[in-house]
């Protein structure tokens, strides 16, 4: 009989259905590891170069498009169409295709969701949040009278459980890491498994049908389990063909009967024989895993490497904490903020990577969706897999080296091609810069080859270069007009590419029919000064001095004041506000929020305070929970602040 029409029998005679895993008795087993970014051979062992600059979504695919009972998937944000069309498809030739998604992602960006959430809907598929709200392929919405428990938390997995809904244990496969099914996935630096395992897919299926609070194609928010409401899978310790593999699924429950993930990372970092790696989106420093690592590196007794997303390190320096202060940085030490070309997004520690490797001493790899936050341990659905074993660890140890080479400025990472005929008509602006979209969901800086505005960051958050905020307002305004595309050149050649940007020549046509050409346009009116930077155009070199010489000698724009420009200047409150905002509020520091207009120092600590003890802000409305902050106030906000997403 089929094991879950044996479920459900169960359950309609009133028999709990509480999970037992079978037995763990696959023929093969295998764990392939896939990175996104290029890796350092140099660092690899005999036969074991890593598998880099992969396109992260294939694996997933191929499994997808292989599948012939169940594809079983669990996203944060789940945008990609490529994985939309692949599970409905599965759908279609009678897979049974079941989602579960975090919440708030679900809606947040309609122009990529909404296509997928057709797709799987026109396919047949049911799909609930962690909010406890039911999807239906009809269109229907079913939501709780009220949340699910801990419903402010995030569903933040990765993963996916294929043909686990038949008897044979040689055909399960999980699929898991840290990259999320959006389109910027595969630009920001993951890493992802596939592994061969019945015993490990179990434990995938277990968590991912506590969530689902059923065995059959629709889920039961009435039983659905999700954060700290979940319990823990019995059985943690697997081996895949010789290799020991340890699996963690948190958060904490409720009664604080599972294993804590944080106590093993902290145990594993405590044991280590030589040295610590780790790559991470974010490590919060006040963490038990950042104190190990931080006190036995502080002694002496193992060397610490780390690379942190610049976002967060930044954020550690401006609040003084100690991973991006100077004693990170030398002697047994070194610790940096990445330069990838988008985020760095992996959740990797690596244990003895480069130790001579004595049988009685393995090295470890732990890797998974887990940040190394407090959120993660307490709050989120989280999966991670510490796996014990020479090999694989020299994997990451190459994948780490390519990160850390990029951190020091000896390479670069990969970036997106630019199509010199197309018109785009898609882009923003960021604090100063121009992201035009290249390609889908992929927002990419343009600058403007052979101008130079002048900065608005001068070294200190209170000065910038004299004219920055009014040429970036002249700039923004050129291109401000809705329904504007963009065209970026370089003369006959392509636009040339350096510290993690295009340089080109900027055409604008607007809606009227008229086009402009921006760099010109800079230069003519006082708003930008010629760079002789560059690969550009011998008679580009000749037009720009000419362009700069008139607006000096028409004394227009920055040239009213000559003797001034090039020079900084203390920074208005007006072009603080402008040249901050929007800003991430899970990435805001004390001083950003009391350049807020009615934010004072109170109410700014009160804000960090709160996001340090729950974790990640899911939506804006939550900082109604915080004394002091009313309706009023929080309409204030929303116009300075932003979530962005993991």
């Amino acid at each position: 009989m089929n094991k879950s029409l044996t479920i459900l029998i169960l359950c309609l005679l009133g028999i709990s259905y509480g999970f037992t895993a079978s037995k763990d008795t696959s023929n093969v087993e295998f764990i392939n590891v896939y990175f996104n970014s290029e890796s350092d051979h140099k660092v690899a062992l005999e036969s074991n170069k890593s598998k880099d600059l992969q396109d992260m979504f294939v694996p997933l695919l191929n499994l997808i498009d292989s599948a012939k009972y169940s594809v079983d998937l669990v996203a944060y944000d789940l945008q990609n169409m490529r994985v939309g069309m692949a599970i409905a498809n599965a759908a279609r030739r009678g897979v049974r295709v079941r989602v579960i998604t975090d919440n708030s992602n679900r809606n947040r960006n309609p122009r990529f969701n909404e296509p997928l959430w057709d797709t799987l809907r026109a396919a047949g598929i049911y799909s609930i949040d962690d909010a406890g709200t039911v999807y239906h392929p009809n269109g229907e919405i079913k939501s709780l009278t009220d949340n699910l428990r801990n419903a402010g938390a995030i569903m933040h997995h990765k993963f996916a459980v294929i043909d686990a809904f038949n008897d044979d244990p040689n055909d399960d496969y999980v699929w898991t890491g840290s990259m999320n099914l959006t389109y910027t996935g595969n630009w920001n630096t993951n890493v992802t498994f596939v592994i061969k395992d019945s015993g490990i897919s179990n434990a995938y299926l277990h968590e991912f049908e506590q969530m689902w609070g059923s065995r059959n194609e629709k889920p039961n928010p009435f039983r659905a389990r999700f954060h700290k409401n979940k319990e823990g899978f019995k059985n943690k310790i697997f081996y895949v063909n010789d290799i020991k593999v340890e699996v963690y699924f948190g958060p904490m429950d409720v009664y604080n009967k599972k294993q804590s993930i944080s106590e093993r990372i902290t145990q594993l970092i405590n044991e280590a024989k030589h040295d610590v790696r780790f790559l991470s989106f974010a490590i919060s420093p006040d963490i038990n895993i950042s104190k190990a690592m931080i006190a036995r590196s502080g002694r002496g007794e193992i060397s610490l490497y780390g690379v942190i997303d610049p976002d967060f390190y930044a954020r550690y320096r401006n609040e003084g904490q100690i991973w991006a202060q100077p004693e990170m940085s030398f002697g047994n030490r070194l610790v940096l903020p990445a330069k990838e070309v988008r985020k760095l997004h992996a959740k990797t520690i690596i244990i003895d990577a480069q130790h001579p490797y004595p049988e009685e001493n393995t090295a470890i790899t732990i890797a998974g969706s887990y940040n190394f936050s407090k959120a993660a341990e307490l709050s989120n659905d989280e999966n991670i897999l510490m796996i014990h074993d020479n090999k694989i660890a020299n994997l990451f140890l190459q994948d780490w080296q390519g990160v850390m080479n990029r951190a020091k400025g000896l390479s670069y990472h990969q970036y997106p091609d630019i199509d010199t005929g197309k018109w785009f008509n898609n882009y923003y602006f960021d604090k100063g810069k121009l992201m035009v979209e290249l390609e889908t969901g992929l927002f990419y800086p343009i600058d403007l080859l052979g101008v130079e505005r002048p900065r608005e960051w001068a070294g200190h958050k209170d000065s910038s270069f004299y004219y920055a905020e009014t040429a970036f307002q002249y700039f923004k305004n050129l291109l401000g007009q809705e329904g504007t595309k963009l065209k970026i050149t370089a003369g006959k050649e392509k636009p040339e590419h350096k510290f993690g940007r295009y340089m080109g020549y900027i055409s604008a046509a607007l809606p009227s029919g008229d086009t402009i050409e921006v760099n010109r346009e800079m230069l003519i009116s006082g708003n930008g000064t010629y760079s002789f930077w560059n690969r550009q155009q011998k008679d580009s070199i000749l037009t720009f001095k000419l362009y700069e010489q008139f607006a000096k000698d028409a004394m227009v724009g920055m040239w009213a004041y000559p003797d001034s420009v090039g020079k900084k200047v203390l920074a208005s409150e007006v072009a603080i506000m402008q040249n901050l905002f929007p800003l991430d509020i899970n990435l805001a520091t004390v001083d950003d929020l009391t350049y807020i207009k009615g934010i004072g120092k109170k109410t700014a600590e009160s804000i960090i305070e709160y996001r340090n003890n729950r974790g990640k802000i899911q939506n804006l409305e939550e900082l109604l929970k915080i004394q002091g902050i009313g309706d009023k106030t929080l309409e204030n906000l929303k116009q300075f602040l932003i979530i962005e997403e993991d």
